[in-house]
């Protein structure tokens, strides 16, 4: 990655930006955030992570985890306008990420990323065939593959994009605000909040204990290893 020393007018616009965000901290306190500007900010940080994406590659990955944390922020914040909201920490687990660890390589999804950032959001890092494997997986109905079903635009435009719509499909009959997207490298990223993950982990338990089962009666391997360590 090659940086410019020249003065130009990104220079400009960034030192801009950086005024403008201490302005706001300065302004900002618990009390004086309204919904509409938790999403106007929510929205800033995902435009700047996305420019600062463009680097290369790996900047695109190691900043992928601020729109999925932004969506998360701003979901806590619609909740508590409409008085629905919940010590979201209060109910999280420490062990959510482990328990979801271990539940992916239960069925030979080793590969992935998991990491819990902060009470309020667990992430989930796959290669394409890996998420399209737990979209299987999580797919309450036994269906066939969504992509031979589905007319939307988004689904088959490569890969990685069926696999995270997919994904995604698959994520919402487990809990609200989860979603997949495609970071730069290829790889997909799921964003869950905590229960919605404990739900992930029930449901692959469940489906471990029901292949366990099949194979004591001699019904054939079960769903274990859908997708190649």
């Amino acid at each position: 990655m090659k940086l410019t020393t020249e003065p130009g007018k990104v220079e400009v616009l960034a030192e801009e930006a950086v005024v403008a965000a201490c302005a706001l901290a300065d302004a900002s306190d618990p009390s004086r955030w309204s919904t509409s500007a938790v999403e106007d900010v929510a929205a800033a940080l995902e435009v700047l992570a996305g420019a600062l994406a463009q680097l290369d590659p790996e900047c695109a990955e190691i900043l992928a985890v601020v729109p999925v944390a932004a969506a998360a922020v701003v979901e806590r914040a619609d909740q508590a306008g409409t008085g629905t909201g919940e010590a979201v920490g209060g109910r999280a687990t420490a062990g959510t990420s482990t328990a979801l660890r271990q539940a992916l390589a239960g069925h030979g999804l080793v590969r992935c990323r998991v990491h819990q950032l902060g009470a309020a959001l667990v992430t989930v890092t796959l290669d394409a065939p890996e998420a399209q494997a737990l979209s299987v997986l999580l797919d309450r109905h036994g269906s066939l593959p969504r992509q031979t079903q589905q007319t939307d635009d988004s689904w088959g435009a490569g890969p990685a994009e069926t696999a995270a719509a997919a994904l995604t499909d698959a994520l919402h009959a487990h809990g609200p605000g989860a979603y997949a997207r495609v970071l730069a490298s290829g790889k997909v990223s799921a964003g869950l909040t905590p229960q919605t993950a404990q739900a992930v982990v029930a449901a692959l338990t469940s489906r471990s204990a029901s292949a366990t089962r099949s194979r004591r009666r001699g019904l054939g391997p079960g769903f274990k290893g859908v997708a190649a360590p």
